[in-house]
């Protein structure tokens, strides 16, 4: 045992083996509360911002849709809600009149962002369209669809429920959707059937850790204002909601059900129906503002932006999240004594090409050729360039933005010197067939093979056959020469005798690919 007296007359201590026992305390109970307040305040300290959940929101506001009818007020209403959201704490990122590719990217940002226990928050302003009960929301880029059509929408659009489960799947503790976007079908037609129920949204049911709020009720469609006069820059739903969120010590449910009955009010007064919905799923109480959050002004608000040089975004962010694969671009190569000419053709019209050869290294912008393009508007960037003629096997990355200046997916093409040589030569036969073979007469009838030998890079075997008979004869090929593919050898066989009364010749390829030619019949002169 050690002893230890203090020189303080309230107590003295006793350590033993490192245990801290407190006996005669003038006043015990004091000491107590000191050692449990400091205990407490030290644990405090040790629950550093670091380990703290965050609260992270993305806002999308469409307005400049292309096939569909164009709105006034989103763009203003996601304006106003990301400034809103950033001044209650959250980490905001907002995209503004997005096609289907980079709304996805917002939505991958978003998910790269979110942490086990944190907030995720969606905020999304624009037309939305309920089919067979679900919920989808609309990219500008949304093409038309007639009745039977629905597969084309639900294709290029992004499901209001798969939202939630890919942020809960990432994690996130809470989950948060507001949507304004309980339009008008988008896709009605004046006194036809249409797709899609007649306006608004299909009811949701939240998994657990979720909270849903839509603009107007199932049915129901959402003003964009009040009448010809409302010179509010914001929707009637959001306006409202702003002024709620801004009250402090609301909580979610408090702030639904106060923009619930206000937007009701509103809309009665030009006899028009709206009654926002919300959907709760959250144990206990939920604040956007919580006890304890950041104070006005000190969130962050970053925007995405598309457009500018051809910068490629990681790899993780090449993909389009959760849609189907867009058509791939095709490539051609074209050898000559100089190098490679690779051409791609690209599945739409775009505003920019880039190009990478190999895993490593920056993109490539070729430029633009001097013709406009009629569906951008804009110069035709160049889809081509060169290679050396000693480039090895290895990986072409070609991306491109669309018209609507949105990078499209990095994606990868195979270059192998010997099969692109193969494949050309193999076109060129294909499209050139009638030259396979030539009749001569000198001193005797002759036949050559001379573009055969040429593109010979491309042929396992040559077999033909004489007249209507079966093509079991070989003529026999010079090796190919990869770094002279075309020239002719010297001691090369060019020519072979035919026999007299020949009328025609049939010849049939084989190619190195594993492929075969159609049979083609040569008649000979008369």
């Amino acid at each position: 045992m050690i002893f230890s007296e203090n020189r303080s007359p309230l107590f003295r201590i006793i350590l033993q083996e490192g245990l801290g026992v407190i006996i005669e305390s003038r006043d015990v109970r004091a000491f107590r509360a000191g050692m449990i307040a400091a205990c407490t305040f030290a644990l405090l300290l040790a629950a550093t911002p670091a380990d703290a959940a965050k609260r992270i929101a993305l806002v999308i506001g469409n307005n400049a849709y292309e096939n569909v009818p164009q709105l006034q007020k989103a763009v203003n209403d996601a304006d106003a809600i990301s400034k809103e959201l950033a001044k209650l704490g959250f980490e905001v990122v907002t995209a503004q009149d997005v096609g289907r590719r980079a709304m996805s990217r917002a939505l991958v940002e978003l998910e790269g962002k979110v942490g086990a226990g944190d907030t995720a928050l969606v905020y999304f302003a624009g037309h939305g369209f309920a089919v067979d009960g679900t919920n989808y929301l609309l990219p500008v880029d949304v093409p038309a669809a007639n009745p039977g059509e629905e597969g084309l929408v639900k294709d290029a659009s992004f499901a209001a429920s798969g939202l939630s489960d890919r942020l809960q799947e990432k994690g996130a503790g809470t989950v948060i959707l507001i949507l304004d976007a309980c339009r008008d079908n988008p896709f009605a037609l004046k006194g036809k059937r249409s797709i899609g129920q007649t306006r608004g949204l299909a009811r949701m049911d939240p998994a657990e850790g979720m909270f849903v709020l839509f603009s107007a009720g199932q049915g129901q469609s959402a003003l964009d204002r009040l009448s010809d006069t409302d010179t509010n820059p914001n929707s009637v739903f959001t306006r409202t909601l702003l002024a709620e969120m801004e009250v402090p010590g609301l909580s979610m449910v408090q702030i639904a059900k106060k923009t619930q009955a206000k937007v009701r009010e509103l809309a009665a007064k030009v006899d028009h129906v709206q009654v926002p919905a919300y959907y709760d799923q959250i144990v206990g109480d939920l604040y956007l503002s919580p006890e304890g959050a950041a104070e006005a002004g000190t969130g962050n608000v970053a925007k995405l932006q598309e457009g500018g040089g051809m910068s490629v975004l990681p790899k993780q962010e090449q993909k389009v999240a959760a849609l189907p694969s867009a058509p791939a671009p095709l490539a051609s190569f074209t050898r000559s004594n100089s190098g490679w000419m690779v051409n791609v053709s690209l599945p739409e019209a775009a505003t920019q090409f880039g190009y990478r050869v190999g895993e490593k290294g920056e993109f490539t912008d070729p430029g633009f050729i001097d013709s406009l393009n009629q569906r951008t508007g804009a110069r035709m960037p160049k889809t081509y360039f060169e290679m050396p003629l000693d480039q090895g096997k290895t990986t072409i990355y070609v991306t491109w933005r669309d018209k609507r200046g949105e990078q499209a997916e990095v994606f990868p093409i195979n270059f192998d010197p010997t099969g692109a040589l193969a494949g050309e030569e193999k076109a060129t036969l294909e499209q050139f067939w009638t030259s396979w073979i030539a009749f001569r007469e000198f001193q005797g009838m002759k036949v050559y093979f001379s573009q055969l030998i040429t593109y010979r890079c491309a042929i396992h075997e040559v077999r033909y056959g004489y007249n209507d008979g079966p093509t079991d004869k070989i003529f026999a090929l010079p090796p190919c020469d990869p770094a002279d593919p075309h020239s002719v050898p010297y001691e090369a066989k060019i020519y072979m005798n035919v026999p007299p009364k020949t009328a025609s010749m049939s010849v049939h390829l084989t190619y190195v690919d594993g492929t075969n030619s159609a049979t083609r019949s040569f008649n000979a002169p008369k």
